[in-house]
């Protein structure tokens, strides 16, 4: 703090105090010091503070992450709940679908089951029908069949018969022409013999008159009512052996037109008047018996042969 004389440095002396310098520099230091500490306490709750941010920012990010994690689980198990009630839902549905299609199943099943039963019971019973109006009309055919054969067998047996005795009874009569012939020619031989000796064979010619008008004049035998009566029953048992419940036409009668071979075969039969029922049924009983008992001669045949039978079930 000076100043120098002319052209020279004019130098300013000052006293220090080493103490105060010491002083000062150890209030710098401690200054320093303090400033320093400040720093480091300021750093180090700064760094405090910073942690405690992070921690809480670390807090606050696992509570949210655990909060994203519970959202997410809980949005993944109500997605899982609500798959879960859609498969329910779903397999409800099908079932129920299922159920409906096996029931409608069932239910065609047993239409089916029961219309084939129907066409299978109608085609059964078509069938029976067919056999059975087949098995009628077989046994109607042969049983015309028959009948016819038998006709036809008792119509030729007839024939022959007839052609038989026209032809015996042609011999017969041809044979008994030529004996008349020949006992008309020695009649005359005889007569004229008798008119040569003038009368003395004259009776022979009036007894062979006499022979011959005992041989001619011979009354030929009737038949008796007893006969007639005993042969009309045996006809009468002969078709009642056949008869079916007769206890069902009692007191009724039927007037059947019987036509008779010799041998008793029947060659025809024919209702006439009487109960209908009970003309069907002895025409079918007739019918079953075919032949009727052989007439015990010629005379009951030749009165049997085409008569009415008054037929009354026993």
């Amino acid at each position: 703090m000076g100043g120098g004389g002319e052209g020279g440095t004019v130098i300013d002396a000052v006293m220090v105090d080493p103490n105060a310098v010491v002083q000062q520099y150890n209030q710098q230091q401690q200054q320093q010091a303090n400033a320093k500490l400040a720093e480091q306490q300021r750093k180090k709750k700064a760094e405090q503070q910073a942690a405690e941010l992070r921690a809480k920012q670390a807090e606050e990010q696992e509570r949210l992450k655990a909060a994203e994690e519970e959202r997410i689980k809980a949005q993944q198990a109500a997605e899982a709940q609500k798959k879960q009630s859609e498969a329910a839902a779903a397999k409800a549905r099908e079932e129920q679908k299922q159920a409906e299609e096996a029931a409608a199943k069932a239910l065609a099943e047993k239409e089916r089951i029961l219309q084939e039963q129907a066409e299978a019971r109608q085609k059964a019973e078509a069938q029976a029908k067919k056999e059975a109006e087949e098995a009628v009309k077989r046994k109607a055919a042969d049983e015309a069949k028959a009948e016819a054969e038998a006709k036809a067998k008792a119509v030729a047996e007839a024939k022959v018969k007839a052609e038989t005795e026209a032809k015996e009874k042609a011999e017969v009569e041809a044979k008994a022409k030529t004996e008349a012939k020949a006992k008309a020619k020695a009649a005359k031989q005889a007569q004229d013999v008798n008119d040569l000796l003038g009368g003395l064979t004259s009776n022979a010619p009036k007894q062979g008159g006499a022979t011959a008008a005992g041989k001619g004049g011979g009354k030929k035998s009737g038949v008796s009512e007893s006969d007639i009566n005993n042969y009309k029953g045996q006809i009468q048992a002969a078709i009642q052996k056949n008869f079916r419940d007769p206890s069902l036409y009692i007191g009724r009668t039927c007037d059947l037109k019987i036509k008779l071979a010799s041998d008793g075969l029947l060659i025809d039969i024919k209702a006439g008047a009487g109960d209908p029922a009970l003309c069907r049924a002895a025409l079918t009983a007739a019918n079953l018996t075919k032949k009727m008992p052989r007439p015990p001669s010629k005379e009951i045949y030749e009165h049997f042969k085409d008569f009415t039978l008054d037929f009354k079930p026993q």
